[in-house]
């Protein structure tokens, strides 16, 4: 493996070390002062290599481009328009198409409306762009209980104090991608109060919140009920793992879905401590009366209404995660920085900066009810411990509980690459994969932004 991994570092460092020297162009294409109007254009590419191994099933290992975009902006007066469309793993997504009109932009504060596809206002991480990170892979718990992109439409306002940012989302970019039902919308909100800002620390205290009504699904029972549905999931903390595999469960009859998350962040300049929980909640409902009815004379026939869906139990069900986070900057020079414009740390972007990072996260996907066993040969859920096929219907879901701890080292080149390496331990619980429970990833990425 080190031969593999040290001949790529070097490539990458003279690389990056040579575009310090090299007359760079300005991210600024074009200029009108006369009518106020700008046009940007920038670039940025990840390369990642991971070596991951695990205590019985294969995870992969290897390397692969995992960012590659272009991405282009417009301001024209209190207008701003942004463009991000990434090619990363040879797949074109589309990452952030949205505009923005400033009600008020000073120093003193700001008033904004923004429409079009982009990250809901949701969790300081998922806010906090990749290359503004301060390690290769975001927390799992935020992948399976945050929230990323959709089209919406947000009010954000902010000062030196206090910063808010409220908006109402539907969940597909184009159009209802669900099989039948209509489209299932949402309202989020992130408010942070910023008591202490300055040059020597900034210290904060941030909650978001969403509500999101579930509309769409599937027709089942000869297409007479719809059974919607909410998957929760979310890769392991290494970037090559196959995505949700270990980590997810599908929430049959998901109807109303609430998360609060609780961030706080407090850094001076040379180290930080930071931290996010985030707790979910599912309720749920069903067209019982059909079901019933469509059941009877059938071999499971019961003779009420009550009897059956005593039989058949429906109860909410109830995720959390979080992380903590701690970083210290080991050379002299630089410093950490805060956006009080999105209540969030910066990256380091100053030219021969060393960064030592520690991370500790735990994800819980696990909601057994007490009592309930799980049978691997079957692999289902017994409620109360009763091995029978009648009645058996349990209210357990069993999406995986991983607990992960990470350590990393950062150097930044120059303002455009950044080498980042990291070590990562987990520990999964997860009893459809009762043989897995240990898994260790060394990671490397080098990041190109211009």
């Amino acid at each position: 493996m080190k031969k593999i991994i040290l001949p790529i570092l070097i490539i990458l460092a003279f690389n990056a070390q040579a575009q310090d020297k090299a007359e760079l162009k300005p991210y600024n294409i074009y200029e009108d002062k006369e009518n106020d109007v700008k046009i940007n254009l920038g670039a940025r590419f990840f390369t990642d290599l991971a070596y991951n191994t695990s205590d019985y099933t294969k995870v992969k290992s290897g390397a692969a481009i995992d960012d590659a975009r272009l991405r282009t902006s417009l301001t024209y007066k209190n207008w701003y328009f942004y463009g991000d469309f990434d090619f990363g793993r040879g797949e074109f997504t589309q990452r952030n198409l949205f505009i923005r009109y400033y009600l008020k932009n000073d120093e003193k504060s700001s008033k904004s409306l923004k429409l079009g596809y982009y990250a809901e206002p949701f969790s300081m991480n998922l806010n906090t762009s990749e290359y503004g990170m301060h390690f290769i892979t975001r927390p799992s718990a935020v992948f399976a209980l945050g929230n990323f992109r959709a089209l919406g439409l947000t009010y954000k306002y902010f000062n030196s104090k206090f910063f808010s940012d409220t908006g109402v989302f539907t969940e597909d970019v184009y159009e209802n991608k669900k099989a039948t039902g209509n489209q299932s919308w949402n309202v989020t909100g992130r408010y942070v109060y910023i008591p202490v800002n300055n040059e020597e620390q900034t210290a904060h205290v941030g909650v978001s919140l969403r509500y999101k009504r579930n509309n769409g699904g599937n027709l089942i029972d000869n297409n007479t009920v719809l059974q919607t549905n909410q998957n929760v999931a979310a890769p392991m903390e290494n970037p090559l793992e196959q995505p949700n595999k270990f980590l997810g469960t599908n929430v049959l009859w998901a109807k109303n879905i609430y998360k609060i998350g609780v961030d706080v962040l407090y850094k001076r300049q040379k180290y930080f401590v930071r931290g996010e929980y985030i707790y979910q909640k599912i309720t749920k409902k069903r067209d019982d009366e059909t079901l019933f009815n469509n059941q009877l004379g059938g071999l499971w026939s019961w003779t009420t209404l009550k009897s059956w869906q005593e039989a058949n139990p429906l109860s909410s069900t109830s995720f959390d995660g979080g992380y903590i986070e701690l970083g210290a900057l080991l050379n002299s020079k630089p410093s950490y920085k805060y956006s009080k414009e999105f209540a969030l740390m910066e990256g380091v972007y100053e030219k021969g900066a060393i960064e030592a990072v520690a991370r500790y996260s735990y994800t819980n996907l696990n909601d057994i009810k007490s009592g309930d066993v799980f049978v691997k040969g079957r692999n289902r859920f017994y409620p109360d411990g009763n091995i029978t096929d009648y009645p058996n219907e349990s209210m357990s879901l069993a999406g995986g509980k991983m607990h992960s701890a990470t350590v990393g080292l950062n150097y930044t080149f120059n303002r455009h690459a950044i080498l980042m390496l990291a070590y990562t331990y987990s520990r999964l619980d997860n009893p459809y994969y009762p043989d897995d429970k240990n898994f260790n990833s060394l990671q490397a990425r080098m990041m190109f932004n211009f």
